[in-house]
């Protein structure tokens, strides 16, 4: 399970849950160019907010795909949050290896949301930080869902 939206200005919103198959991971391609392309025909750089709290670990050819995504999209971003939370280990090296081979110093990962909120917050503008709140909690609502099996 996926998702790949840019809802307002340079912000674009993400968030995968494994396991994710070869084909969902060529449709986070096309969604993420087309977001990215979306934001920079109007002159500006992206901001990626990426929800990963439900991840393990990629298969190396999704890890592979999604590698490409980040390389294609490095030239357009002005800044990217990768939320991992409490990953398991082997994952966090592996997006960590991800976010080195990508070659941009500004992709971050974080294991606490108010700290990658902060840091994306300080150059996004006030639409900007109000929907990446909004996304942010709409995620951590889906999440306790999950982990009370959908009764909460």
């Amino acid at each position: 399970m996926y998702s790949v939206k840019n809802r307002v200005g340079r912000l674009v919103e993400a968030w995968v849950a494994t396991p994710v198959s070869l084909e969902d991971a060529n449709r986070i391609f096309i969604d993420a160019r087309t977001c990215v392309s979306s934001v920079a025909a109007n002159g500006y750089k992206v901001v990626v907010v990426a929800d990963m709290t439900q991840v393990s670990l990629f298969p190396p050819e999704i890890s592979d795909k999604l590698l490409q995504i980040m390389r294609g999209d490095t030239p357009h971003l002005e800044r990217g949050g990768y939320w991992i939370g409490e990953a398991l280990p082997m994952f966090s090296l592996q997006i960590q290896r991800m976010i080195r081979e990508a070659g941009s110093t500004q992709r971050r990962i974080f294991t606490r949301r108010a700290t990658m909120e902060t840091w994306l917050a300080d150059i996004l503008a006030p639409h900007e930080r109000r929907r990446l709140t909004d996304f942010l909690d709409g995620r951590e609502k889906e999440l306790a869902a999950l982990s009370t099996g959908g009764t909460g």
